[in-house]
């Protein structure tokens, strides 16, 4: 009984949301509320004084660790929407003169998951929306568009990544590593879904595809061994944008295209991130780093993306920067900040009670192929009711990967989990809102359930990836 009431703040979400039409903010604060109701009630552990400030204390420095990246993140988007940004990127897509097909790649596979792992929030949908639409039917459009939101534990520099290495206590490498070997099998797809969406059918068309799914793969993979989690994501779309440009026509006309000076802050992001983790590795080996801890949770102040952001935003569009600007900073910002603190309090609580232990108690109980369906299925509905990997993380990564430890794998439960959480919080209906609101002409009957049925349908299928992978892995592990 302990385990179904764990579950409840997460439903209390879901009805709120999909039945009331509540906002993420209000649907936050119903979660919190559920969660001290149960509290108070002794549905778990008896309530005392520091189980809220435990909780208060670990959600409050988590906040911090999300709002110093997601802030920053909305400074640099609003920065270059200032610069016209988006325009020179459409611009140097028309330059490329693809087929249909494989420009559908470029724009949902390549541009997508490169600005969405740069600024993460559905941002890249407000590019490569309007983009699809003229290139494809609106249903293919829409199917597309939420293909390229699909490496969401990538996204925003792989926030959702970091809180989960935190959350697990499992170095960042690992276990960014971890989560690579099963998102990335779902990378390796991404380009071939979006020709077979464009109507790719031809052997050019199909072999592109393929060729774009591995380097894909391999870039993702490679940047996160090399240089860590936050430029995984960046590296896989410039690889994938590197591959089709080197395909297209090559015309002056194209070359000025990506000279644009609009085009300079994502370099200068990219260079930024790369000198940032360079420089925290450098001062690691030598003892030196920032960190902030309640005991139960720390956050690397050094390394957080949040840094690289601000400094590339200064350093290349500071001359869009004033009090409108910062205003507009602060309006995007407030909720989303609000929201997830909500959402960590909810989640801290959870662990503090006794909540998280109870639910695992009883996943493990399903043995290991068992405890991992249920991890992915519990990693999933976080993602969905919240909207995020990083509060899907916050939810129930601490429950995979207690329950990992009891089977020997850590890091395999721990990763299916965050990976499950990026991946369903794609169809989840904050991003289909926003999918919905960069749509021209948007016609709510049809739109809508065309949405919301490719979100459905791309969730069952990489969940099955996953599910598939890790199975496999505990196979391998086991034996």
């Amino acid at each position: 009984m302990q385990a179904l009431l764990a579950l409840l703040p997460c439903l209390v979400v879901v009805l709120v949301v999909l039945a009331a039409g509540w906002s993420g903010l209000a649907a936050a604060a119903a979660s919190l509320i559920t969660t001290v109701v149960l509290i108070v009630a002794d549905a778990f552990l008896p309530p005392q004084a520091h189980m809220a400030a435990d909780a208060l204390k670990d959600a409050g420095l988590l906040t911090v660790l999300v709002a110093a990246t997601l802030v920053p993140g909305v400074f640099f988007i609003e920065a270059t929407r200032r610069m016209q940004a988006p325009v020179a990127i459409a611009h140097v897509v028309e330059m490329l003169r693809l087929p249909v097909p494989q420009a559908a790649v470029l724009i949902a596979v390549g541009l997508g998951v490169l600005v969405e792992s740069l600024t993460g929030m559905g941002v890249s949908l407000l590019l490569t929306v309007p983009m699809l639409v003229l290139l494809l039917p609106r249903s293919a459009a829409i199917g597309a568009a939420l293909v390229g939101m699909s490496l969401m534990p990538w996204g925003a520099l792989a926030l959702a990544g970091t809180v989960g290495a935190t959350l697990a206590s499992i170095d960042q490498r690992d276990f960014g590593l971890a989560i690579w070997c099963y998102s990335g099998v779902v990378a390796a797809g991404l380009p071939l879904l979006a020709t077979w969406i464009a109507g790719g059918r031809s052997r050019a068309d199909v072999l592109t595809a393929l060729g774009c799914g591995f380097v894909l793969w391999a870039a993702t993979g490679l940047a996160t061994a090399v240089i860590g989690m936050p430029l995984a994501g960046v590296a896989g779309g410039l690889a994938v944008l590197a591959l089709l440009a080197y395909r297209a026509e090559r015309s002056s006309a194209l070359a000025a295209a990506v000279r644009a000076p609009a085009l300079r802050p994502y370099a200068v992001l990219i260079a930024a991130v790369t000198v940032q983790t360079l420089l925290v590795q450098f001062l690691a080996r030598r003892g030196i780093a920032i960190s902030l801890t309640t005991g139960r949770v720390s956050f690397a102040v050094l390394t957080s993306p949040g840094v690289a952001l601000t400094v590339a935003t200064l350093l290349s569009a500071r001359r869009t920067v004033d009090r409108a600007l910062m205003r507009a900073v602060a309006a995007r910002s407030w909720r989303a900040v609000a929201s997830v603190g909500l959402f960590m309090v909810t989640a801290r609580l959870l662990v503090a009670s006794g909540a998280i232990d109870a639910l695992t108690a009883v996943v493990k109980g399903y043995g290991p192929i068992g405890a991992l369906a249920a991890v992915t299925g519990l990693g999933a509905i976080g993602g969905f009711v919240t909207g995020s990997g990083v509060t899907g993380n916050a939810l129930f990564l601490p429950s995979a990967a207690a329950a990992g430890v009891s089977f020997g794998a850590k890091s395999i439960y721990a990763a299916i989990a965050s990976a499950a959480a990026g991946h369903a919080a794609m169809a989840s209906l904050p991003v289909a809102a926003l999918l919905l609101t960069a749509l021209p002409e948007r016609t709510a009957a049809a739109d809508d359930g065309t949405t919301l049925r490719w979100g459905l349908l791309l969730t069952a299928l990489y969940l099955a990836l996953l599910l598939l992978i890790g199975v496999v892995w505990i196979g391998v592990s086991v034996a």
